[in-house]
C-alpha cells in the first residue's frame, strides 16, 4: 500500500535510531566514568550489592588506619619503657655500688644517693609526661584504675566484639608502680619498713593494685642499698612484663592489618566485577553503536524520501 500520511518505514527507522542513541549515551557514560552502573536503572540489584561492598571496603580501610594508629601508640609507650629500663639499670648499678660498704665514704654514698633519687624523680615524671595525642599513656587511663579494661581499638568494619581490640598499658610511677605478684592466694610486693624496702605479703589496695608506697627507697646506707637492689630488680621485671604485653598486642595488630588488607583486596575485586565497566567491551560496543547510528541516519533519510515516489504517479 502506498500512503503519504503515515510513513511506517520512517517511524521504524526513527525508533531504531532512538534506541541506538540511547545505547550510545549509556556507552559514553560508561566510557567516561569507567563504571558499568551509573544509574540505578542500569542494574538495580547490582547497585545495591556494590554499594554494600563499598561500605565494607570503606570500613576496612578506616579500621586499618585505626590499627596503624594503635601500633603508633604502642610504639610510643614501648619507646618510653625502653628508656625507663635504661634508667632502672643505672639505678641498679648505683644500688650495687652503694652496697659495697668497705671502700665508700659518707660523701660517696651521698653522691650515689643523690643520683639515685634524681633518677627516681625522672621515673615519676615520665609516668605523667609520656603522651600520645594528648593522652597520658602511663597514668592508668589505659588500665582503668587497675581493672585492666583498657581502651578499645575499632579494628573492623562492623559493630561486633570480633572487630575490637583492647589496648592495655599498666600505670607506672613511684606511687603507683605495681611491683609484686600473686602466690598462694597472697599478694607479695615491696613495702617500706623504717626507710628500707622490704619484700613480703602486702595488703591489696581498694582499687585492686599492689602499690609500692611512696617510693622512698634510698641508697644512703649499705643496708638500704642492698634492699634497693631487690626493689630495682622487681621494677625491671615489671617493666619487662609491660613491654612484653605491649609487644603481644602490637603483633596481633600486625596480623589484623594483614587480614584487613586481604579482605580489602578481595572485596574490592568483587565490587569491581559488579560496578566497573570492561573498557574493551565498552569500546567495541561504542564502535558498533556509532556504525549503527550512521547507517540508521542514512536509512531514515531513505525512508523519508520514499513518499516522494508518489509524485511520479501524478506526472
Amino acid at each position: 500500500m502506498t500512503v503519504i500520511n503515515t510513513n511506517v518505514s520512517g517511524l521504524i527507522g526513527l525508533n531504531n535510531l532512538r534506541l541506538t542513541n540511547l545505547g550510545l549515551r549509556q556507552s559514553l557514560a560508561r566510557l567516561s566514568s569507567g563504571l558499568r552502573i551509573n544509574w540505578a536503572a542500569d542494574d538495580p540489584s547490582g547497585l545495591a550489592i556494590g554499594k554494600g561492598m563499598e561500605a565494607q571496603i570503606g570500613g576496612i580501610r578506616m579500621a586499618t588506619q585505626n590499627a596503624e594508629d594503635g601500633i603508633n601508640l604502642i610504639h610510643t609507650a614501648d619507646g618510653a619503657l625502653a628508656e625507663t629500663q635504661d634508667i632502672l639499670l643505672r639505678m641498679r648499678d648505683l644500688a650495687v655500688r652503694a652496697s659495697n660498704q668497705a671502700p665508700l665514704t659518707t660523701n660517696d654514698r651521698t653522691r650515689l644517693d643523690n643520683e639515685f633519687t634524681s633518677l627516681k624523680l625522672e621515673l615519676e615524671r615520665k609516668s605523667h609526661a609520656v603522651t600520645f595525642n594528648t593522652q597520658v599513656l602511663f597514668s592508668g587511663s589505659f588500665s582503668s584504675n587497675g581493672t585492666w579494661t583498657g581502651q578499645t581499638l575499632q579494628i573492623g568494619p562492623d559493630n561486633t566484639s570480633n572487630f575490637r581490640l583492647t589496648v592495655k598499658i599498666a600505670s607506672l610511677g613511684l606511687s603507683s608502680l605495681k611491683l609484686g605478684h600473686f602466690s598462694g592466694g597472697q599478694i607479695y610486693g615491696f613495702s617500706m619498713v623504717g626507710g628500707v624496702a622490704t619484700y613480703g605479703p602486702t595488703a591489696l589496695s581498694s582499687d585492686g593494685n599492689v602499690y609500692f608506697g611512696n617510693g622512698n627507697v634510698r641508697i644512703g646506707s649499705h643496708t638500704a642499698a642492698q634492699s634497693a637492689i631487690d626493689w630495682v630488680q622487681s621494677a625491671l621485671n615489671q617493666v619487662s612484663d609491660v613491654r612484653s604485653l605491649l609487644g603481644i598486642q602490637e603483633r596481633r595488630l600486625y596480623h589484623m592489618i594483614d587480614d584487613l588488607a586481604a579482605e580489602d583486596i578481595n572485596i574490592s575485586a568483587a565490587k569491581s566485577r559488579i560496578m566497573d565497566a570492561d573498557m574493551a567491551v565498552e569500546i567495541s560496543e561504542f564502535t558498533r553503536l556509532q556504525i549503527l547510528q550512521q547507517t540508521g541516519t542514512a536509512i531514515l533519510a531513505q525512508a523519508n524520501a520514499q513518499p516522494q515516489s508518489i509524485l511520479q504517479l501524478m506526472q
